[in-house]
C-alpha cells in the first residue's frame, strides 16, 4: 500500500513538474572566465536548494531543473574571493533559460571560505576541496555520522570499515579540523556523532600537521574527512541516552554528551552491548556479521582547545573491557606433490582483555613580533600511554586423512595465558619556519618504551597413526620482554631558486628487545612443571641500529611537479641468547634505494594525474635468519637461513582523478605493477606423518599487476537525489612457491565488476544497493596441482520508507552466493535486518522495533583458496534477535534547542530547522 502510495505521489509530481534548462557563463570584471563557480536554485517558498551546477573551463553552466509547482526561483552563483550573486527568477514558459553572461565582483574583504546566501547548495568545489552540504542529503533519526557518509555522492565505506572518496583512501577523519578523541581515523567520530549536527563535511588532502603548518602540499594521495558542526554564535552543547533490550537476553546501552565551543572539544561517551560492537550504538545493525560472541564496555573523555593553525592542546582517556567467544569448523582439502590429505578442524576459544588508554597532545606556535614576516616556530610533543590485560585459552581438535581414506593423525591441544602490558610513547618535535619563502627545518625525536610479562600453558597430543606414536608437549612458559625504539630524525626544506626544492633527510633508529622466555616441562615423576627445556627456552638481548640518509629533489612546473629521492641505508644487527649460543649472529647490511614521482593537478584540482616508482626493502627478521630449530608447535617446525638476503620491492603505479564538475561526473583510475627481487619465502616440506618443516629462501620471478577503474554520476533536484556508480576492478599475480622441494608458479587472475546506486524521493523512500560479481582462476605451471576456478556474488539492498506522521520502516539485505564450496556448507547465504519505528515528544525520541537476521539464514562461511589448498571455515556468529530500542536526544545551539527531528533536505519540520 505504502509503495503504491510512493509511485502515485511520484507520478503526480513528475506531471505538474515545470522543468527546464538553465544555462549561462560566468566571468569577472576583466572578463575572465571563472571555473568551478557553484551555480545553484532555491525554492522561493522555503529557500530549500532546487538544483546546482558547476562550471566549466570557459565558465559556462548548464543546469537542468525541476521547480515543482513553483513558478519563481532564486538563483545563486558562489565563487571564493568573489561577492555571493543572488537574483529571483521567473520559471519560463518553454525549456530554455539563458541567463547570459553574469559578471562577479571582487570580495573586498579577502576571505578564505565561500560565503553562502541562504541555505547552501549539495556540494562545492573550492579548489582541491569538495563540500558537502549535510542538510541536503536524508539521515534516519538515529543515524550516526559514518551512516551520513555512506549517503554521500563518490564516498563507500566497505564492510572492514575502510572509507574511500572516489576510490582514494581516506587516511584521517577530523571534528572541526581536530582530532576527535586522539584518533587519526575517527573511529569514536564515526560511531557516535551523530549525523543530524554535522553541517558540512568537507574532503581534502590528506596533509601531516607538519605538512598544515607549513603550508606545504599533500604528498600522500590519500584523502582527509573533516566534520563541521552546526553552530549558532559560538556554543553548541548535545547529547543522547539510548537503550535496547531484546530476545536471548541480548542488550545495548550508549550514552555521549559533547560540548563543542569555537575553538574547543569536550566529549564523554560510555556503553555496554553484548551484540558484537567495539563501541558505539546500533539502532539497525548493519549486514556484516562479526565472528564469535562479544561483550564490550567501553568509556572514554576527550578535551581539546585550539585549531590547528594555533597552539593547541588536547588530552584523551579510553578504557575499554570485551568478552570475546570463538567456535570455529573447518575443512581443508591439501594438495602437495606427491601428497593429497584432507585435515578437518573443531576449535573453541575465548580472550578477556581490558585495557587503559590516555594521551596528551600539545602544539605551542611562536609568533614573530613583527607581524610582516612569515617566520613561526612550533614545538610539538605527543604522548600516549597504554596498559592492558588479558586473559584467554583454545581448545583444538584436528583429524587429518589421506585421499583415500587412511588415517594419519589426530591432533588435540589446550592453551591458556594471563598477559599483561605496559607502554609509552613520546614525539617531541621542533619545527621552524624561516625566511621569506616556506623554507623551514624540522627536527624531532621519538621513544617508545614496551613492557610485557606472559604466563601461558600448553598441551598438545599429536596421536601419528602411521606409526603408532605419540608425541606429547606439556609445558608452562614465563615470557617477559623489555622492548624500546628510539629515532631522531631532521628535514630540511630549502628553495635553492624558482620552484626548485632541495630536501635533505636524517634519520637514526636504535631498537632494543631484551626477552626472557623460560620454559618448563611437565616431569611425570615429581608431577610438576620443574623440567627445564634449555632448548627453547631463551633469554635473549636483540640490537638493531640503522643510519638513513636521504636527498629529495622536487621541481614544480606550472601544473607539474617532479620529483626524485635517494635514500642510503645502513642497518647493524646484534643478536645474542645467553642460553643457547647458535641462535647469536651479527649482520650487516648496506643498500641504496630509489623513489620518483611525477604529477599533475590542473589550477581547480579537478584533474590529478600521477606515476610513481618506489622502491623499498625487507630485511630477514631475526628468526628467518638464525638457522636453530623451532619447535613450539610440534606439528610444525621451522628453522632459519643465515645466507638470506634482502627483499627488493619495486612498485610502480599510476593514478588518475577527474572530477567533470560540469556534468556531476568523477571518473577515477589506477594500475600498478610490483616485481620482487630476492623475494623471501617460506620453503615448506610436509611428511608423510604431516608434520611440516619451514625453512626461509630467495627467490626471483615473483610480480603482479593490478589495477582498477570508476566512474559515477549523480543528479539532484529539490526532492529526488540519484547517485550511480560503476567500478570493475582486476588483478593478476605471478607467485613463485616451493612445497616439498617442488618449485612452481601460480598465476591467478581476479576480475572484479560491481554497480552501486542511491535514491532517494522527498520525505518518504530513501533507496540504496550494490552488486558485484568476482571471477577467480588460479593456473598452475605443473601437473600436481589442478587449476580451478571460482566466482562470488554479492548484492546488497537498503530501503527507509517515511509514513503516516513520524512513523519509519527500514531495511537492510544482504545476499552472496560462492560457486564452489565445500559440501558440509552453505554456497549461499541471505541476511534481512529490519527496523520500525517512530519519532516521538516532538522528534526528541525514537522508538524502534529492530530485527536481526529475520530468516534465520545467516552463516559465518568463509573460503580460502590458494596454490596448496582449498579451505572452508564456518564460525560461530552473532544469532537471530529481536530488540526494543529507544534514543533520547537532547541538545542546544546558541542557546536554541536543537532540532534533532531533522532528517536531512526538506525534513519534515522545514520551518524549523535551527541553525540556518
Amino acid at each position: 500500500m505504502n509503495k503504491l502510495l510512493l509511485l502515485l505521489l511520484f507520478t503526480s509530481a513528475l506531471l505538474s513538474a515545470q522543468k527546464f534548462t538553465l544555462k549561462g557563463v560566468v566571468k569577472d570584471l576583466n572578463t575572465t572566465s571563472l571555473e568551478g563557480a557553484t551555480v545553484y536554485l532555491q525554492s522561493i517558498k522555503d529557500s530549500i536548494p532546487i538544483a546546482y551546477g558547476i562550471t566549466n573551463k570557459d565558465g559556462e553552466f548548464s543546469i537542468r531543473v525541476n521547480t515543482e509547482n513553483g513558478s519563481k526561483a532564486i538563483f545563486n552563483i558562489a565563487y571564493l574571493g568573489y561577492k555571493p550573486y543572488k537574483k529571483n527568477i521567473d520559471v519560463p514558459s518553454g525549456d530554455l533559460l539563458n541567463m547570459g553572461i553574469i559578471t562577479l565582483e571582487d570580495q573586498i574583504e579577502e576571505l578564505n571560505v565561500v560565503s553562502i546566501i541562504g541555505k547552501a547548495p549539495p556540494i562545492i568545489i573550492k579548489k582541491d576541496t569538495i563540500e558537502y552540504n549535510a542538510d541536503s542529503f536524508k539521515t534516519l533519526p538515529n543515524d550516526k555520522a559514518e551512516d551520513l557518509l555512506k549517503k554521500l555522492p563518490g564516498i563507500e565505506i566497505d564492510l572492514d570499515g575502510n572509507i574511500t572518496v572516489n576510490g582514494i583512501e581516506v587516511e584521517a577523519v577530523n571534528v572541526d579540523g581536530m582530532r576527535f578523541f586522539g584518533e587519526k581515523k575517527g573511529e569514536v567520530a564515526l560511531k557516535n556523532l551523530p549525523s543530524n549536527v554535522i553541517s558540512k563535511v568537507q574532503v581534502t588532502d590528506y596533509k601531516t600537521n607538519m605538512q598544515k603548518f607549513t603550508g606545504e602540499e599533500s604528498d600522500s594521495e590519500t584523502k582527509e574527512i573533516n566534520f563541521k558542526i552546526k553552530k549558532g554564535k559560538n556554543h553548541a552543547t548535545f547529547g543522547d541516552l539510548k537503550g535496547g533490550y531484546g530476545t536471548d537476553k541480548k542488550y545495548q546501552a550508549n550514552a555521549n554528551i559533547f560540548q563543542l565551543i569555537d575553538g574547543k572539544q569536550l566529549g564523554v561517551i560510555a556503553g555496554t552491548n553484548n551484540i558484537n560492537m567495539s563501541r558505539g550504538f546500533n539502532a539497525l545493525p548493519d549486514t556484516n556479521a562479526s565472528n564469535g560472541h562479544i561483550k564490550s564496555d567501553f568509556v572514554g573523555a576527550n578535551y581539546t582547545k585550539g585549531r590547528w593553525n594555533e597552539t593547541r592542546v588536547n588530552g584523551n582517556y579510553r578504557y575499554s573491557s570485551q568478552n570475546n567467544d570463538t567456535e570455529q569448523k573447518s575443512h581443508k582439502e591439501n594438495f602437495l606433490p606427491d601428497l593429497n590429505y584432507i585435515t578437518d578442524s573443531e576449535s573453541s576459544g575465548y580472550s578477556d582483555s581490558d585495557s587503559h588508554r590516555a594521551g596528551m597532545d600539545l602544539k605551542f606556535i611562536i609568533k614573530p613580533k613583527n607581524k610582516l614576516t612569515n617566520n613561526r616556530v612550533q614545538l610539538s610533543n605527543e604522548t600516549d600511554f597504554n596498559t592492558s590485560n588479558r586473559a584467554s585459552g583454545s581448545l583444538v581438535d584436528r583429524t587429518s586423512q589421506y585421499a583415500n581414506g587412511d588415517l594419519v593423525s589426530d591432533y588435540n591441544a589446550s592453551n591458556t595465558s594471563m598477559s599483561t602490558n605496559y607502554e609509552i610513547k613520546n614525539n617531541f618535535s621542533v619545527t621552524s619556519i624561516v625566511g621569506k619563502g616556506r623554507d623551514y627545518l624540522n627536527v624531532g625525536l621519538t621513544t617508545d618504551f614496551n613492557k610485557g610479562d606472559t604466563e601461558s600453558t600448553k598441551y598438545s597430543k599429536n596421536k601419528l597413526y602411521t606409526r603408532n606414536d605419540s608425541i606429547i608437549q606439556d609445558q608452562i612458559s614465563d615470557i617477559k620482554t623489555n622492548n624500546s625504539n628510539i629515532n631522531f630524525y631532521a628535514l630540511w626544506n630549502k628553495e635553492l631558486f624558482l620552484n626548485f626544492r632541495v630536501i635533505p633527510k636524517y634519520n637514526v633508529v636504535i631498537h632494543s628487545e631484551k626477552n626472557e622466555n623460560f620454559i618448563y616441562d611437565f616431569d611425570d615423576d615429581t608431577e610438576v612443571y620443574d623440567d627445564f627445556n634449555d632448548v627453547l627456552s631463551s633469554d635473549s638481548k636483540y640490537v638493531t641500529t640503522t643510519i638513513k640518509p636521504a636527498l629529495r629533489l622536487r621541481y614544480d612546473y606550472k601544473y607539474f611537479r617532479f620529483e626524485v629521492e635517494g635514500t642510503f641505508t645502513n642497518t647493524y644487527r646484534n643478536y645474542k641468547d645467553e642460553l643457547v649460543n647458535t641462535r647469536n649472529f651479527k649482520k650487516d647490511f648496506e643498500y641504496v634505494t630509489y623513489t620518483g614521482r611525477i604529477r599533475y593537478r590542473d589550477k581547480n584540482g579537478y584533474k590529478n594525474i600521477t606515476l610513481n616508482y618506489n622502491q623499498s626493502v625487507n630485511l630477514p627478521s631475526a628468526n628467518q635468519l638464525q638457522p636453530v630449530e623451532d619447535v613450539t608447535d610440534i606439528t610444525h617446525i621451522r628453522v632459519g637461513n643465515p645466507l638470506l638476503e634482502p627483499q627488493i620491492n619495486n612498485d610502480l603505479s599510476f593514478r588518475y582523478q577527474n572530477n567533470l564538475a560540469y556534468n556531476n561526473i568523477n571518473i577515477s583510475g589506477n594500475a600498478r605493477v610490483q616485481f620482487v627481487q630476492d623475494k623471501i619465502i617460506n620453503a615448506t616440506t610436509t611428511d608423510q606423518d604431516l608434520i611440516k618443516y619451514t625453512t626461509y629462501d630467495n627467490i626471483n620471478g615473483d610480480y603482479s599487476l593490478t589495477g582498477n577503474a570508476a566512474i559515477s554520476k549523480s543528479y539532484f533536484n529539490k526532492k529526488t537525489n540519484i547517485n550511480i556508480n560503476a567500478r570493475i576492478q582486476g588483478s593478476y599475480r605471478n607467485n613463485l612457491s616451493i612445497q616439498n622441494n617442488l618449485k612452481f608458479t601460480a598465476k591467478t587472475t581476479t576480475i572484479r565488476p560491481s554497480v552501486s546506486f542511491k535514491y532517494s524521493y522527498d520525505n518518504k523512500l530513501d533507496l540504496s544497493g550494490s552488486y558485484s560479481y568476482s571471477a577467480n582462476e588460479s593456473v598452475y605451471d605443473t601437473d600436481v596441482f589442478d587449476d580451478n576456478n571460482y566466482f562470488v556474488q554479492n548484492l546488497n539492498i537498503e530501503t527507509s520508507v517515511f509514513f503516516l506522521k513520524n512513523a519509519f520502516l527500514t531495511n537492510k539485505v544482504s545476499y552472496r552466493y560462492n560457486s564452489r564450496v565445500g559440501d558440509d556448507f552453505d554456497g549461499d547465504a541471505i541476511f534481512w535486518n529490519a527496523g520500525l519505528g517512530v519519532e516521538l515528544w516532538n522528534n526528541k525520541g525514537t522508538l524502534t522495533l529492530v530485527g536481526y537476521d529475520m530468516l534465520g539464514k545467516n552463516n559465518g562461511y568463509k573460503r580460502t583458496v590458494n596454490e596448496t589448498y582449498i579451505q572452508d571455515v564456518e564460525n560461530k556468529i552473532l544469532e537471530q534477535y529481536f530488540m526494543i530500542t529507544f534514543v533520547y536526544k537532547f541538545g542546544r545551539f546558541a542557546g536554541q534547542n536543537i532540532n534533532v527531528g531533522n532528517r536531512g533536505r526538506g525534513g519534515r519540520n522545514r520551518g524549523s530547522r535551527g541553525g540556518r
